[in-house]
């Protein structure tokens, strides 16, 4: 009989850094072949655009822009999960980690919405961006309450 395993607290802290860093490699790597990406997308889309002519350049821009915000919120993230291995877990520093996350969300929201000029699909992306922007902002906005509440408790004698 197989023995359950049992993932602890360091397991799953291990297995988070791991993928932060392959989200981080995967980033660089994505960074590198932008131009590659962008000629294959082009060349399997056959959707109508708001804007006619050749998507190649805007959509080379819109993936610069929106994998400089990847490696801005998955930076952070690494930033916050060391803190959390640190035993450092309701600080402020985690609080703004989350904040930067979430703009970060919301910003490539943006950029998708805008290029979605190009390719009506990115409007897709750009839900999907936005709405995890939202729900960033909600955890950080509770995070930053429970930072309130342990920075009181740890005032009072």
């Amino acid at each position: 009989m197989r023995e359950k395993i049992n993932w602890s607290e360091m397991r799953s802290l291990k297995l988070s850094k791991v993928l932060t860093y392959s989200l981080i490699a995967m980033l660089v790597v994505a960074f590198v072949c932008i131009p590659f990406i962008s000629k294959w997308y082009i060349s399997i889309s056959t959707e109508d655009s708001l804007i006619k002519g050749d998507a190649f350049i805007p959509v080379c821009i819109m993936l610069v822009v929106c994998d400089l915000f990847g490696l801005a919120a998955a930076n952070a993230l690494r930033g916050l999960i060391g803190n959390i291995g640190k035993s450092e877990v309701f600080i402020e520093a985690n609080s703004n980690y989350m904040r930067l996350i979430s703009w970060c969300c919301i910003f490539v929201g943006c950029t998708f919405t805008l290029f979605g000029a190009w390719r009506i699909s990115f409007f897709v992306g750009a839900f999907f961006a936005f709405f995890m922007g939202i729900v960033m902002r909600v955890l950080k906005n509770v995070f930053e309450k429970a930072v309130s509440i342990k920075n009181e408790n740890d005032l009072t004698v």
